[in-house]
């Protein structure tokens, strides 16, 4: 797939709705302290309009346990999807999540 067809998204364009092509790819990019326990954690979507395609965590070289989370999901079939992530430490049963991300796609 040409990088022409990739729409890439980051922290701050959360809360935003993007438009997809059917078959277009939307890669999402966050920043995890992954030394201090934090990850971001997919927790909704619609997988019927959008697939998961990929689910990958770089380092960040000399950013001391920084890292950041990338996923790339798939526009399957035309619909509306909300991608919703929250950030947390694992063992922190019942906290609120430290941020959020939400993304409204919209596939035409």
């Amino acid at each position: 797939m040409a990088m022409s067809e990739v729409m890439e998204v980051a922290e701050e364009d959360s809360g935003r709705e993007v438009e997809l092509r059917l078959h277009q790819a939307l890669r999402i990019a966050l920043p995890e302290v992954r030394t201090a326990g934090f990850r971001w954690n997919l927790c909704a979507l619609k997988e019927h309009v959008l697939s998961l395609a990929e689910d990958d965590i770089h380092a960040a070289v000399g950013a001391g346990g920084t890292a950041v989370h990338h996923w790339v999901f798939r526009a399957e079939e035309a619909g509306v999807a909300t991608i919703v992530m929250e950030y947390r430490r694992s063992w922190e049963h019942g906290a609120a999540p430290t941020r959020t991300f939400s993304l409204s796609v919209r596939v035409t």
